[in-house]
């Protein structure tokens, strides 16, 4: 594994998140390529009604500022971090960002979103594991001394999950963890 995204929203489940790539990074000599994506709309940006250009700037400015700070952590030193700054919230970046880097593993923390929220919106890390091309660890809490032994491949075993299951025995194979795998049975 040489690289691992990190969606951050300088939230307590995306720090857990953070130090959990951190673990990996560490095991396996990888680069975390810690991403923050601007909640700034196109309208926002060139709109010249009713909100004027200087003030995007100091909103660009202020989170490039805080998330410098945020990746000011003493469990970050040793690890190379490469902070990557998005001004829009579009899930499919997140792939672009994985192709352009070749980065091998998405880790990201979910606040977990419930009730009507989730049945109309979904939550973030949902939109990122339904849309990702590759493999998404979802952190709810912080997880002293992370290792992941074994992890489930859950399919139905269709000719057409042949190409998911042999990504999922390599990944399982670099990360030295056993595959359990779970037969979903959908009538």
């Amino acid at each position: 594994m040489k690289k691992i995204i990190v969606p951050l929203d300088f939230s307590e489940q995306s720090e857990n998140a953070l130090k959990v790539a951190v673990s990996l990074a560490e095991k396996h000599g990888a680069e975390i390529l810690a991403l923050h994506m601007l909640e700034l709309n196109q309208a926002m940006i060139t709109s010249s009604e009713g909100f004027h250009p200087e003030q995007t700037v100091f909103l660009i400015k202020l989170a490039e500022k805080r998330f410098k700070e945020f990746l000011q952590k003493p469990y970050l030193e040793g690890v190379k971090v490469t902070p990557i700054i998005k001004h829009y919230k579009v899930f499919s970046e997140v792939n672009e960002i994985a192709a352009e880097h070749n980065a091998e593993l998405i880790v990201m923390g979910s606040h977990g979103s419930d009730g009507l929220e989730e049945i109309f919106i979904g939550s973030n890390a949902e939109k990122v594991v339904r849309n990702a091309e590759i493999p998404v660890l979802v952190i709810k809490n912080e997880i002293p001394d992370f290792k992941i032994d074994r992890f489930v491949f859950a399919s139905d075993f269709r000719e057409e999950s042949t190409a998911a299951f042999q990504k999922a025995k390599a990944f399982a194979e670099m990360l030295k963890a056993n595959l359990d795998l779970v037969y979903i049975n959908t009538p």
